[in-house]
């Protein structure tokens, strides 16, 4: 602080007087830091401000030369000024440096009582954790004085050997009681699944009692198709197609009158596959030169379009309606007299339409120009408005599904031949499997579960893909219901 101030005092003189008395300033200087340095400049100033007094005694104040010494004591006293500055900012550097030691130092002293109890409490656990550690020495070293002269009575004869196999349980009885628990459990699910068993396996089941005729067998198959199409323009020679067309033969043997004939295909309940039926019976037919026509009457649930491609904006419930002509409703199919009545938009009172006298004069007129004319009915388990069509149908057919189809449906049939007194009524058993019935030498054929598949004459038989077991047992448990 005094060195500071002294710096700031002469600066100041520095500034206000234009003689400077060195000897009042070097007596000032004695003990500073600076005195040496700051003495020097101020010797050279004294200097030149003498000799600019020894000039004046011989030339004007407004003379080169003493322009020349003012001009030098101008320099001088701005280095001075400088130097003062520098050295005022190293002291003021200086003081704070001091002061943040200074602070510091007293930080640490104001701690001191807090780290002394801290060293105090370090200490005295230091102290008993010691203690304990020794007495553990201690008490180990004992033990082993102790066990050192303990010698005991017993001696090894043999040392012990690892065994290579449990002991207990054995494992021979272990596999042995599994495997009778299993083939015990396996059999039990037989017999339980058998009982609980509600579908139609077999042909025997469906023809067993009443008066119902076997018009034909349908094989199934396990590759899918989106929805009910034509196949057997596609494989002629696979076994669905040689399926429908004992089908027609057998038709053709039950009512062989001339004239056109309808046929009206039905089942108990969505999904056995009457629109499949209904579809390829007619590509078949019309392979055999006769004109075919295919209504979809199943206006709640319309499916042909879907086979055939169509838009289903004009079909039967727009004729019925009057909305549109016969003639504007038919479409033309891929295979040569074949044609195609879609369903139409779904109308508010399906049942009225069906029963209604349109709906003969519609048959009626289709029999003028069709040899043939197959309707797709909806399923009467469901709806009874389809039991006039087959009525009056001279080929009316009942689809079953094989493995889907309950047997309590068997009973609507028997219904139809005693109190609806439907004549000629035949049944069509679909999705049967080609081992259960023609052995393994075939398989093609066609199933469903709202989705269908097919195969053809060239494909490899599924025989060959089963395991063993399923081809020592395949037969009987397809039969029973346990494989599908």
């Amino acid at each position: 602080e005094l060195e500071s101030s002294m710096l700031d005092d002469i600066e100041n003189m520095i500034a206000n007087k234009e003689d400077i008395d060195v000897y009042n300033l070097l007596p000032a200087l004695t003990g500073s830091s600076f005195q040496d340095e700051i003495s020097r400049l101020v010797n050279s100033l004294h200097e030149l401000l003498a000799k600019k007094e020894e000039i004046l005694y011989t030339a004007t104040p407004e003379s080169e030369a003493i322009k020349k010494v003012d001009y030098q004591i101008n320099v001088q006293k701005k280095l001075l000024v400088a130097t003062i500055r520098s050295l005022s900012k190293k002291l003021d550097l200086k003081k704070q440096t001091l002061e943040s030691k200074i602070k510091e130092v007293e930080d640490k002293f104001y701690n001191l009582p807090t780290q002394e109890l801290e060293y105090a409490r370090l200490l005295r656990l230091f102290t008993i954790n010691e203690k304990f550690y020794t007495n553990l020495l201690e008490k180990k070293a004992e033990y082993s004085i102790s066990k050192a002269g303990f010698v005991s009575k017993n001696m090894i004869l043999e040392s012990a050997t690892v065994p290579t196999s449990p002991i207990s349980p054995d494992s021979s009885k272990v596999i042995a009681l599994v495997l009778i628990i299993a083939s015990f459990l396996s059999a039990a699910m037989l017999v339980i699944s058998y009982l609980l068993h509600n579908e139609i396996t077999s042909v025997n089941e469906l023809t067993s009692g009443g008066r119902k005729s076997l018009l034909g067998i349908i094989p199934s198959y396990t590759k899918d198709i989106p929805v009910s199409q034509l196949l057997v323009d596609k494989h002629p020679k696979s076994l669905i197609a040689e399926a429908f067309r004992s089908i027609r033969t057998n038709l053709h043997t039950s009512n062989s009158d001339p004239g056109p004939k309808v046929i009206a295909i039905t089942s108990t309940v969505s999904g056995e596959g009457k629109t499949f039926v209904a579809i390829n019976l007619s590509g078949i037919i019309a392979f055999s030169d006769k004109k075919v026509v295919i209504l979809d009457l199943d206006l709640r649930k319309p499916k042909i379009h879907l086979g055939f491609n169509y838009d289903n904006e004009h079909g039967i419930s727009t004729i019925l309606s009057g909305k549109d002509k016969l003639e504007d409703c038919i479409n033309t199919s891929t295979i040569p007299n074949m044609d195609v009545i879609t369903a139409g938009p779904i109308p508010p009172n399906p049942s009225e339409m069906i029963l209604s006298q349109q709906m003969q004069d519609l048959i009626e007129k289709l029999k003028l120009k069709y040899d043939m004319i197959v309707i797709d009915n909806p399923p009467v388990g469901i709806v009874t408005d389809g039991i006039s069509i087959i009525q009056q149908a001279d080929y009316p057919i009942y689809v079953f599904r094989a493995n889907s189809s309950k047997k309590n449906y068997i009973s609507n049939v028997d219904r139809l031949i005693t109190e609806s007194k439907v004549k000629n009524l035949a049944v069509v058993f679909n999705g049967v499997d080609t081992d259960s019935v023609f052995g393994n030498d075939y398989n093609y054929g066609y199933g469903y579960a709202y989705n269908y598949g097919y195969g053809y004459y060239d494909e490899e038989s599924d025989s060959k893909k089963r395991s063993f077991w399923q081809r020592l047992f395949g037969r009987t448990l397809i039969q029973r219901g346990f494989w599908h």
